[in-house]
């Protein structure tokens, strides 16, 4: 398939699934065509703009209902899957970052942080004000409170706490 067509099918993808999400407040991410394992699919990644959790049975749910609505328009042999942006998600602009205000993520720096000794951190988002992230940490047993500017950042994301 060449590439304009490519476009056209994602495209339609799109309308598709924006016509969709919003009775399920949910916000389209992305949509991709990948080759895997010898397969073509097209993926659909859906937002929660107010958590960053969806259940799963909404997904299949809307992943019907979007195969329904362009089904045809999808060449033969090829896939459609809807998922989430995912738990461990990167947090990739200032609105993320605040909407992850109170969860636990990972943060990696570029060096390491004064005081600290350390360049990657496990924590609790205390807050951010689009220059400081605030986390709480544990260094040694010990809660810290860390602050670090994001122009110290390498890598952002939603951590999954043990």
């Amino acid at each position: 398939m060449r590439e304009g067509e490519v476009l056209k099918v994602i495209d339609k993808i799109k309308e598709a699934v924006e016509g969709l999400l919003p009775k399920y407040n949910l916000v389209l991410y992305k949509v991709e065509r990948v080759n895997e394992y010898g397969m073509t699919i097209y993926r659909v990644y859906v937002d929660d703009p107010n958590s960053f959790q969806i259940d799963i049975d909404l997904i299949a749910k809307i992943n019907e209902e979007l195969l329904d609505l362009v089904n045809d328009e999808l060449e033969d042999g090829t896939y459609l899957e809807v998922s989430s942006v995912g738990i461990e998600r990167e947090l990739t602009n200032d609105d993320e970052i605040r909407r992850a205000i109170s969860n636990y993520i990972y943060v990696s720096c570029y060096q390491k942080i004064e005081g600290t000794n350390e360049k990657e951190f496990y924590g609790d988002l205390i807050s951010y004000d689009d220059e400081i992230l605030t986390l709480d940490v544990v260094i040694k047993t010990r809660h810290k409170e860390v602050k670090i500017n994001k122009k110290q950042i390498s890598k952002i994301r939603l951590a999954v706490k043990f």
